[in-house]
């Protein structure tokens, strides 16, 4: 089940705050849990599912800007508390009460807004119900134009600049064209990034571990991703070619992810 629409809305409330997203998709439904009995052979009966109870799973997709960004990033951080999604599908409103974070993926191509992906999971204390009477309609209110691409109704949000990226404090790279980076939490945290780009010589191959990683999210308000220890899992191999050759790198993130906003109003380090 895809839900998706102009007058849908998903907020995410912590703490006795409401955090309207400016989100495109979500699939976060209750389904059953249980186990299967096995049909008997020879005899008509099939196999049949025993319900044990119900769970909260799916996810939900959403743009980034300056009114959500550290709340989402805040998400990831306390990956192990609680926190409620509102949902309003316009012909029904639910809540989707103490659900955790899974995962997540952010993934942006050049010149493309950023996408963050939260995968969404149930605790022992996950249920549903219906919105409060004294609830108001939570919409996203669009924030000022943080970008220059004013003829495009993704003005709004923070947009992936390809040519922007640095390794090591300095170094700039030519151009990543796509990136996405995910994360994975369970019994293990684990973080990886994908890196997309146009092989060249100036900088791959590069040393198979870089120190330091840094993705601008957006440089007015002065928000960044910093990714340190890259380990890269797969190589490259250099090939004669007149044209240009795409080519996708994928990264072990064998320390830390820092969410970085920092600017003359507010300052905040995110550590994952």
């Amino acid at each position: 089940m895809r839900i998706l629409g102009k007058q849908c809305t998903l907020t995410v409330a912590k703490d006795d705050e409401y955090f309207p997203l400016p989100y495109s998709e979500e699939t976060v439904r209750e389904t059953s849990k249980g186990y299967v009995l096995p049909g008997v052979i020879g005899k008509r009966n099939r196999e049949k599912f025993i319900r044990t109870g119900n769970i909260i799973e799916g996810c939900f997709v959403t743009f980034l800007d300056y009114s959500c960004c550290l709340a989402l990033f805040l998400l990831l951080f306390y990956e192990n508390e609680c926190f409620d999604i509102y949902a309003d599908r316009v012909f029904k409103k639910i809540v989707y009460k103490h659900v955790c974070v899974k995962g997540f993926e952010l993934r942006a191509e050049n010149g493309e807004a950023f996408k963050l992906r939260v995968d969404i999971g149930s605790t022992d204390n996950s249920y549903t119900t219906g919105w409060l009477v004294n609830i108001p309609a939570l919409k996203h209110v669009k924030t000022k134009d943080f970008t220059n691409f004013e003829c495009s109704n993704l003005s709004q949000f923070y947009r992936y600049d390809g040519h922007r990226i640095t390794i090591n404090d300095g170094k700039t790279i030519p151009l990543i064209y796509r990136i996405e980076l995910v994360g994975k939490y369970g019994e293990r945290t684990e973080f990886s990034i994908n890196l997309y780009f146009p092989l060249s010589t100036e900088f791959f191959p590069e040393k198979k571990v870089i120190e330091k990683l840094t993705i601008p999210v957006n440089i007015k308000d002065g928000i960044c991703i910093d990714l340190y220890d890259l380990e890269v899992e797969n190589g490259l191999t250099d090939i004669n070619c007149a044209d240009t050759v795409l080519s996708m790198q994928k990264f072990k993130i064998n320390g830390c992810v820092v969410f970085r906003i920092r600017n003359e109003k507010e300052y905040y380090e995110i550590v994952l």
